[in-house]
């Protein structure tokens, strides 16, 4: 018997406002014109600061606290803090947005199920690229899937060396699981 396929569900907080996919695209198209005006140290500053609100929020759960706990007594978090003291990496984002990291993930993810993707790309007004193509004659370009292949690889090595790193100092009662093992509660804050 195999394991049981991976299940994406999307739902819409009652009290905010729903998702449509006409606002799911303009929310992307958004995102991509703003990069195109600001500094690449704006943009990753922006990523690194929601990606760090992302660790505060994700610390407060039972599988966050211990893998900090874990962390904050290894070499690796000693190593991390240092690097990001002596570099004024809290100085920098300061005064840097924090992006909202996971609900520009879930609503991206929400895009590649939308039934009505074409017929919505259809009718709006998308802004052209301004940026001439820079790609050499025996070079292909990049595609949706190279991209979405690549974070797939990227994230995985990222869990996997967290998770390792975590391990060196954890205690015999803690217990991380991985991704591949991992059975997301329904309804929990970050995973839904």
């Amino acid at each position: 018997m195999g394991a049981a396929p991976a299940r994406v569900q999307l739902i819409d907080e009652a009290e905010g406002p729903g998702r449509t996919t006409a606002t799911l695209v303009a929310s992307l198209t958004a995102r991509l014109a703003t990069l195109r005006i600001c500094s690449g140290a704006d943009a990753i500053g922006s990523l690194t600061a929601g990606f760090a609100v992302l660790g505060r929020e994700v610390s407060r759960t039972a599988e966050g606290a211990r893998l900090q706990k874990a962390l904050e007594s290894s070499r690796a978090g000693n190593n991390g803090q240092a690097l990001w003291s002596t570099l004024q990496m809290k100085t920098w984002l300061a005064g840097i947005p924090a992006s909202p990291v996971i609900e520009q993930l879930r609503n991206d993810v929400a895009l590649l199920l939308a039934s009505d993707l074409t017929d919505v790309l259809g009718v709006l007004p998308i802004p052209a690229t301004n940026s001439p193509a820079r790609i050499a004659d025996d070079e292909q370009p990049y595609t949706f899937l190279d991209c979405i292949l690549g974070l797939w690889a990227f994230s995985a090595e990222l869990v996997r060396s967290v998770e390792a790193l975590a391990a060196v100092t954890a205690s015999p009662a803690d217990h991380f699981v991985s991704q591949g093992s991992a059975v997301a509660e329904e309804n929990g804050p970050l995973l839904r």
